[in-house]
């Protein structure tokens, strides 16, 4: 199964890649990555902690497969291949959420509330999901938990979607406020995840 192994190496790099290649985008124009918490800045930012351990996650269990092993509270004591199989697969539904999202925000990507000037993206992947990067998260947490089945990435997976569904409402505030009748025409026709 060196396929396989190969396929969750270069998909679970690819979202921590693409990540990587925006933020120089922002910086190289000059604009940086981080917007207003929308939440207290703590758990925003301990929030977004949890989602780089997340998205870092299959990154680290793909290269070392045997990595698992070494947290704490185990589900289970192997991954056999048809789990690895099921988390290639929720990789790929992540990175074909996420990528697109990116490139459809391009410069406009923040991590908060924009502070300066902000359009409304509706088109591209923002046809199918208000919220498309929010959306390959549960996508990407799904293949962690696969790769590492311990309940303490469980507590971290659940904490993650909590907080960022709170983060998700404050932000379709902001945008009701900002884009009035257009963002409530976008909002009317489509899903806020999926």
């Amino acid at each position: 199964m060196q396929l396989l192994q190969a396929g969750l190496i270069l998909l679970s790099f690819l979202p921590l890649i693409s990540t990587l290649l925006l933020g120089y985008q922002l910086l190289r124009n000059g604009q940086g990555a981080w917007g207003k918490p929308t939440i207290n800045k703590w758990v925003f930012f301990a929030t977004k902690l949890a989602i780089s351990l997340l998205l870092a996650g299959p990154a680290v269990a793909s290269v070392f497969p045997n990595f698992f092993s070494y947290l704490p509270i185990l589900i289970q004591s192997e991954i056999p291949d048809v789990q690895k199989l099921l988390a290639l697969i929720f990789l790929l539904a992540g990175n074909l959420l996420l990528i697109p999202a990116y490139y459809t925000m391009s410069i406009f990507t923040r991590v908060g509330l924009p502070t300066r000037q902000h359009a409304l993206q509706t088109s591209g992947v923002y046809k199918i999901s208000r919220n498309p990067m929010y959306a390959s998260f549960i996508f990407f947490n799904t293949a962690c938990f696969l790769l590492i089945p311990s309940l303490l990435i469980t507590a971290l997976i659940i904490f993650s979607l909590l907080a960022h569904h709170i983060i998700i409402l404050r932000e379709e505030q902001f945008l009701t406020s900002t884009f009035q009748q257009d963002y409530l025409n976008y909002k009317n026709q489509t899903a806020r995840y999926l």
